[in-house]
């Protein structure tokens, strides 16, 4: 994702957090817990394990090397950002956004060649892996039921993922000297997604919040799927200020033929999360 993009969606996590005050039921509402506030922000960081398999295919019919990014590289647990917002800008008409990003750098030597794309990396290389990749979310939700104690909501969004797997190295020869094979296999997937989320107050001060979304497409030649699951506990013992732990789940699958990037995708992420939510 470019800094432009990432600098607007500050400007919207800010406009969610600072302009929602400016209404006027911000000042005469003194309800600020997750069922009956007017929103909330929950700042933290998850700690997630990734599994990857991806093929990079050449410009030519032929196909490229699936990589196992987890067995060539080991792909360690990371700890990541990770920002949460929600808008109820009317009693049963919402706004959530998200905002996580990830990255990697690991250094391996192949015991085969790759494929990676039109560059042929071979048998012995030492290679250099890069994976990151960053997740933007906007969604609208309309809660169907509303209850004291509860509430269940159905979603409607686009799930923008950015992943970026790059493979390079060096290569010294007598004849040739020293020359760099590899490249970047750049993945963007902006896919609308449906989903349905419930929030129930299961104690004193405490909140269970649950939420699944999943979204299936094929046009032409591109077929894909995703998938996120995610439950968390708040636990809120002041009046606005709270704390939460959860864990979270996201499966994408990609088969693209055109574009940037020819091949395949198979990546998921799944891992822990602790948090602090304001609620407004």
């Amino acid at each position: 994702m470019a800094p432009p993009m990432r600098r607007h969606w500050m400007t919207l996590v800010a406009t969610l957090a600072l302009g929602v005050h400016a209404g006027p039921a911000a000042s005469a509402d003194t309800s600020s817990d997750p069922l009956s506030g007017r929103g909330s922000l929950a700042v933290g960081v998850f700690s997630n394990r990734t599994d990857l398999q991806i093929r990079f295919d050449p410009s030519s019919l032929k196909l490229g090397t699936e990589v196992d990014w987890d067995q060539r590289f080991g792909l360690a647990d990371s700890h990541r950002f990770r920002v949460d917002g929600l808008w109820r800008f009317k009693p049963r008409h919402h706004l959530r956004v998200l905002y996580t990003d990830y990255s990697q750098t690991d250094r391996a030597r192949i015991d085969k060649e790759i494929q990676w794309g039109d560059e042929l990396i071979p048998v012995n290389s030492d290679v250099t892996g890069r994976l990151g990749f960053k997740i933007v979310e906007l969604a609208y939700e309309y809660t169907f039921l509303k209850r004291p104690n509860h509430e269940l909501a159905a979603s409607l969004g686009v799930h923008y993922t950015a992943l970026s797997a790059q493979l390079f190295a060096t290569l010294n020869s007598a004849s040739v000297g020293s020359r760099s094979v590899g490249g970047e296999a750049p993945v963007d997937a902006p896919l609308p997604v449906v989903g349905l989320r419930g929030l129930w107050r299961v104690g004193k001060n405490v909140y269970l919040d649950a939420q699944v979304q999943y979204f299936s497409l094929t046009v032409n030649d591109i077929a894909g799927s995703l998938s996120n699951r995610r439950a968390a506990l708040i636990w809120q013992p002041a009046a606005r200020w709270g704390v939460g732990v959860g864990f979270d789940a996201f499966e994408v699958e990609a088969r693209l033929k055109d574009g940037d990037f020819r091949g395949t995708v198979d990546w998921a992420y799944r891992g822990p999360q602790a948090f602090v939510n304001y609620t407004f």
